[in-house]
């Protein structure tokens, strides 16, 4: 049988008595670093939830506030996988700032560096937070952003319109006899007929519609800055969603509820729920061969200009501030197109 004698530490050697009394210093010290971590973390979540209720209320839209959010709490997951945090001294997070800016998202279908409106977008996410933090008299943190430049961004350099007779001919392609390949058809119609972003048609409820006769007037919520724009659609598009609707809903569409969504899902899982924006994208890469809305758009704001609509009507069209951006817009998307290019090619022989 084993005994076991309990050493009182006056029995312990003098070398041993400061190893002990070293190592309850350190883990005090631990102890005392994580609970000051664990509070600081709080302090800084609420910062954010402060700053962007401050500098971005809800009266000026949602979308910056939300992607600002999102953007800051990935900065600080990153920044956490390195020890770090936005409250770390500003030598220690230049760098690590400026690496996460160039990050593509874990799951990103893309390769290589993102955009430079992207890595922009970041850094000035990044930038004001800091510049709203140093106003509060209770902080002295230093701007890591400001040592950081901006990349060179060429305004719309990405537009790029889609060929108005194959999508056409696309469209057509799809099968109209399901419920399904209805809402396909009648959501990518409402894109092309109107510009309008992901996040607009995805907003799109029974609340957004009003009814004249045979057309259709469509509300979208959602835009750049909380915009709210109204189209009304042409009587054959307006028939054609109008019929959708009936084959999803019924005869009577005056019962419905005004946030029945309008684009609704048929996987198994979310039978009937509203589809949002990464749905519509597939949809998107389905039939027309893109994942991006914005492809459509471009192929709209073009549209509209080769059948003449004057500049006025496709800026109040997109939703653009002024005169100037439309004109950038459209430079953009005609930028490969040379209206020579047949008299050029008989000129050669070709």
């Amino acid at each position: 049988m084993i005994s076991t004698a309990i050493v009182n530490s006056g029995d312990w050697s003098e070398e041993a008595k400061i190893h002990d009394r070293t190592q309850r210093c350190r883990a005090s010290y631990r102890e005392e670093r994580s609970g000051r971590r664990e509070k600081v973390g709080e302090t800084i979540e609420h910062l954010i939830e402060t700053w962007l209720l401050y500098a971005y209320p809800p009266t000026s839209g949602e979308s910056t506030a939300t992607i600002y959010r999102k953007l800051l709490f990935s900065l600080r997951a990153y920044l956490q996988e390195q020890s770090l945090d936005l409250d770390s001294p500003q030598e220690q997070l230049t760098q690590p700032i400026q690496a996460w800016a160039g990050l593509r998202a874990p799951r990103s279908k893309h390769q290589g560096s993102v955009a430079p409106a992207t890595y922009n977008q970041r850094i000035a996410a990044v930038d004001s937070f800091y510049t709203w933090a140093n106003r509060r008299d209770s902080l002295t943190w230093s701007n890591p952003a400001r040592a950081l430049s901006r990349t060179t961004v060429q305004k719309y350099a990405g537009a790029q319109a889609l060929d108005v007779q194959q999508v056409r001919s696309q469209l057509k392609a799809i099968d109209r006899s399901t419920p399904r390949g209805q809402r396909d058809f009648v959501l990518l119609q409402v894109a092309l007929n109107t510009g309008r972003s992901a996040r607009e048609l995805a907003s799109l409820n029974w609340g957004s519609f009003e009814c004249h006769g045979e057309t259709v007037t469509l509300t979208f919520q959602g835009g750049r800055g909380g915009k709210v724009i109204q189209d009304t659609l042409d009587a054959r598009l307006s028939q054609t969603l109008l019929s959708y609707l009936h084959t999803i809903y019924g005869e009577d569409l005056r019962i419905l509820s005004p946030q029945t969504p309008v684009w609704i899902s048929f996987s198994d899982r979310t039978y009937r729920q509203a589809i949002g924006q990464q749905t519509i994208a597939d949809i998107c890469e389905t039939h027309l061969g893109v994942s991006r809305i914005q492809r459509l758009r471009h192929t709209f704001a073009i549209a509209m200009d080769q059948v003449g609509a004057p500049i006025d009507t496709i800026q109040t069209r997109l939703g653009h501030e002024n005169k100037a951006t439309t004109d950038a817009y459209l430079a953009s998307l005609k930028k490969a197109r040379n209206p020579y290019a047949g008299v050029l090619a008989d000129t050669f022989g070709v």
